[in-house]
């Protein structure tokens, strides 16, 4: 391969901030296109500020942050695979119908590991703050 062929093949990110630019732009992507993403975002804040209301231990914010994130992680990644079979195949598929509820099932598996996870830590507080 010569000094030209090079030119024609995809440039890698030359700084690491282009990466993070990049990065940004995925997430500010799924934030705008996926009405999931920010349903999501707004769980989480309330989460974040029902822990600062509650004065939880390290422990505890760890659980949620973990929660949390994964969603989001789940959320982009269910947005990914839905992208790639859409750029595959504009025609209904069996499989790709497939693919797609599975991948929404990560999402969905996620979500309900959140939720436990937020009712262990947030409800005892609760209940012993009103009753």
């Amino acid at each position: 391969m010569d000094l030209n062929d090079k030119k024609q093949l995809p440039q890698k990110n030359r700084r690491y901030s282009d990466s993070f630019r990049y990065a940004f732009e995925g997430v500010k992507t799924t934030f705008q296109e996926e009405r999931n993403m920010r349903t999501h975002v707004m769980a989480g804040a309330i989460a974040l500020l029902l822990g600062v209301f509650l004065s939880l231990s390290i422990t505890e914010w760890l659980w949620i942050l973990l929660a949390s994130f994964l969603v989001f992680v789940m959320e982009i990644l269910n947005t990914v695979i839905e992208n790639l079979v859409d750029l595959v195949t504009q025609e209904y598929h069996p499989l790709a119908k497939k693919v797609k509820d599975m991948a929404a099932a990560a999402v969905l598996s996620t979500t309900v590991f959140s939720v436990v996870t937020g009712l262990l830590i947030f409800a005892p507080k609760l209940l012993n703050l009103f009753f």
